[in-house]
């Protein structure tokens, strides 16, 4: 009993692999379902990541940046009454921060098009030709004609769709039609110089692009913009800049929206990601629990005589329950480590090419997702899958541990 009390992890370790080492087809076969499961559930979560990345970068640089700074109430009311008086003040704030990549003003507002007998509503989008091209990937959306240049004033550019929908080609003559702050309504002659096809449905559906000091003379609103746009140097930043202008902005009528704020639908997917990394995590934890609880049960069953000695000449049970925990967590951690390597070469394997879902490329661009999948491996989804194999080995382990400490010597002795 004294050496027993004496028992070194090293010692504990050795028993455990001896023991999952007697049986070498039933260790493989639970090796083997482990590897397979966990390798599936490794590219499940990288493609997961990976579309998630691609719909965040497609969505906040094709038109909406990381934050945007608003007068208060505007992104609701959508009215040109409610604009930024003063952006000078918020711009000097945007200036030599290590955080912000860019930035732009813009004026939005809704109004009408029109060319010859037809016409369509639009979202009127005024912004510097130049700013524009440090924040957001619109210009790279160009399908036809050019760019908007600075220094024109009436320069045109249209989505798509709406092109198609008037009938527009480069060159023609087009009647924007909106509503100045104070209600008027006002319309301008515009030449189309550009047609954007970007897949996002906020540009191709309903955009007219126009030069922001344009708009500003035919809105009548001197310096004055509706939205100042930024794009920060990282995703991870955006927090802490949205936290930043709060601060600094405080009671100055302003609202600062990040980019999930923006977008119900873009909001909803989020969510709906964080409800389908909950799914993976519990498929691993069932898929653990099963295979660790089936193979030690099994062990346990062959074994009862060999624990029943273990007993009988002095083992403390809590050793014999420490040893058996020790062999269940030992079994996961070689299946979740190989199963995760086998799932990290083939993420790796796809990371060039991609899946490629071009036969669902419509329903992709709905969703700001481009038609070929490049799975991303994180951190985190390493954590959340290799965390919770050895949370489930711990757990699968319990059971048939504490079983083996409830063995009668006389009974195990029987049993052979």
């Amino acid at each position: 009993m004294s050496n027993a009390k004496r028992l070194s992890l090293t010692a504990y370790l050795s028993l455990a692999l001896r023991n999952l080492l007697r049986n070498p087809r039933r260790t493989g076969i639970t090796l083997a379902t482990m590897i397979f499961g966990i390798a599936t559930l490794t590219l499940l979560s990288a493609l997961n990541d990976g579309w998630l990345e691609q719909m965040r970068d497609n969505f906040i640089l094709s038109f909406t940046g990381h934050i945007q700074i608003h007068a208060s109430g505007f992104e609701s009311s959508q009215n040109l009454n409610d604009h930024i008086k003063a952006p000078g003040e918020v711009i000097l704030l945007l200036q030599d921060s290590p955080e912000i990549q860019g930035w732009t003003q813009r004026i939005r507002t809704s109004g009408l098009v029109s060319l010859g007998g037809s016409s369509a509503g639009v979202q009127i989008m005024a912004t510097d030709p130049e700013q524009e091209t440090w924040v957001t990937h619109m210009h790279r959306g160009l399908k036809q004609g050019r760019w908007l240049n600075p220094g024109t004033s009436h320069d045109l550019l249209l989505g798509i769709t709406v092109a198609q929908n008037i009938g527009a080609e480069i060159g023609d003559r087009i009647v924007l039609m909106a509503q100045r702050p104070n209600g008027e309504m006002v319309s301008e002659i515009f030449f189309l110089r550009g047609i954007l096809e970007t897949g996002a449905p906020q540009i191709d559906r309903t955009l007219a692009l126009i030069p922001l000091n344009a708009a500003q003379a035919w809105f009548e609103m001197g310096e004055s913009v509706t939205d100042i746009v930024i794009r920060a140097s990282s995703h991870e930043n955006t927090a802490s800049l949205q936290l930043q202008f709060n601060r600094k902005l405080s009671g100055g009528g302003y609202e600062i929206l990040a980019w999930q704020d923006l977008d119900p639908m873009v909001r909803q997917w989020l969510e709906f990601s964080d409800a389908y990394g909950l799914i993976i995590i519990l498929v691993v934890v069932a898929l653990v629990l099963t295979e660790i609880l089936n193979t030690m049960l099994i062990a346990l069953h062959e074994r009862q005589k060999e624990l029943g000695i273990m007993i009988a000449i002095g083992t403390r049970k809590s050793q014999i329950f420490f040893m058996l925990l020790i062999e269940a967590v030992m079994l996961i951690l070689l299946g979740g480590a190989l199963g995760y390597g086998v799932g990290g070469l083939l993420v790796l394997h796809l990371s060039d090419g991609g899946i490629d879902l071009s036969y669902f490329a419509n329903a992709f661009k709905f969703f700001y997702m481009d038609p070929v999948i490049l799975p991303l491996l994180t951190l985190d989804s390493a954590t959340r899958i290799l965390g919770t194999t050895l949370v489930a080995a711990l757990l699968a382990g319990l059971y048939p541990a504490w079983r083996a400490t409830k063995i009668e010597i006389s009974q195990s002795l029987r049993t052979f």
